[in-house]
């Protein structure tokens, strides 16, 4: 799949995603990173959705962010990708 593919798909479910990585496998994508606020989510080559939620550490003297925690990663059905096909 292409990533014009990808791109179009992510939009496709509104909700603000910011892709942040493409890994490629003779121009084809083989896994998407992206994320939201407080959300990770890994698509496969597929389009089937893993996602993990982010744990922020603050610093308790001036509240500047320190550091980002995530958790396993899970299926997650809800960011599964549906690719138009023609």
């Amino acid at each position: 799949m292409r990533t014009k593919d990808f791109e179009k798909a992510i939009d496709a479910l509104n909700l603000g995603i910011v892709i942040d990585e493409m890994k490629l496998r003779h121009s084809n994508v083989r896994q998407v990173t992206g994320h939201l606020e407080n959300e990770g989510i890994i698509w496969n080559e597929n389009g089937k959705a893993f996602s993990t939620t982010f744990e922020k550490r603050e610093s308790k003297d001036n509240g500047e962010l320190v550091g980002v925690l995530g958790k396993f990663l899970e299926r997650n059905s809800f960011y599964d990708l549906k690719f138009d096909r023609l």
